[in-house]
């Protein structure tokens, strides 16, 4: 579980609040998407979870731990960051070698590591990389390998900042729903991520921020229906709600779809009434 009571962070006490009393739980198996603008706080927020930072005031518990208490090194035996530039991540002299570095740490034995590098490697459709150097990857593949070797860790809670960025559509719905099926599984999963279109496609829940504050916090039909939302950030609204409010002009009752499937089966069962 992760519990945030009213934690506010300055990086600079002469300086604005970077987040500023911030009060929500995730609970086990959650899949929640942070959104905001460029300085909204989102990474600020998520450094919190694996302990990379500490409040200026309130809480962050992390699994029963207050990560003001607890070891940066503890902290990483649950919870796993991708960050949002992978190339501060990757190091190895290959793809292979750096997913099998965090399972090294653990004490897992070389074939053991081999095992799970080559699995989370399928998982994610990233085979054909393995023996390359991070280097040499585009901006996508990196991001896939950085997310990829936090994955090798089996951790309880994962943290991805911008984890869709760079990726075509077909890795992006490979990504989401590999994502999805971890969190069926009872891994808590959080983003960062400024692409509405992913996240309405596999997050369950929304927190938008806006200048270090909880501006909307809840499902994302909920969420992304508040206008409001729009006008105090820079967030574009989901290309399928914007075709849903289009088509309500012409027919009010026409239902909101906020991804293609639930703008399909609207229009579906439209067709079908008539």
């Amino acid at each position: 579980m992760i519990e945030f009571n009213n934690v506010t962070f300055t990086y600079d006490k002469n300086l604005e609040n970077a987040i500023e009393g911030l009060n929500f739980t995730i609970t086990k198996g959650e899949f929640v998407a942070i959104v905001g603008n460029n300085g909204a706080g989102k990474t600020t927020l998520v450094k919190h979870i694996n302990g990379l930072l500490k409040p200026n005031d309130g809480s962050v518990i992390i699994n029963g731990d207050d990560i003001k208490k607890t070891p940066i090194s503890k902290m990483a035996t649950f919870v796993g960051l991708a960050f949002q530039n992978p190339i501060h991540q990757l190091f190895a002299v290959t793809v292979k070698k750096e997913l099998e570095m965090g399972p090294k740490n653990l004490g897992k034995t070389e074939e053991e590591r081999d095992e799970i590098s080559k699995k989370i490697a399928k998982q994610l459709h990233i085979e054909h990389l393995l023996e390359r150097s991070p280097l040499e990857l585009s901006g996508g593949e990196q991001r896939l390998a950085s997310i990829a070797s936090v994955l090798t860790m089996d951790q309880q809670i994962l943290v991805l900042d911008e984890p869709s960025y760079g990726q075509d559509y077909n890795q992006k719905k490979r990504l989401g729903g590999f994502l999805k099926e971890m969190s069926k599984k009872g891994i808590t999963v959080v983003i960062v991520s400024h692409d509405l279109n992913f996240v309405v496609d596999f997050a369950d829940r929304i927190i938008v921020l806006a200048a270090g504050k909880i501006i909307a916090d809840g499902k994302k039909s909920e969420v992304l229906a508040k206008e409001e939302i729009y006008g105090k950030t820079d967030l574009l609204k989901p290309i399928f709600l914007e075709l849903s409010l289009a088509l309500r002009e012409n027919d009010p009752t026409f239902p909101i779809g906020f991804n293609e499937t639930e703008l399909i089966e609207s229009i579906m069962e439209r067709t079908q009434t008539k």
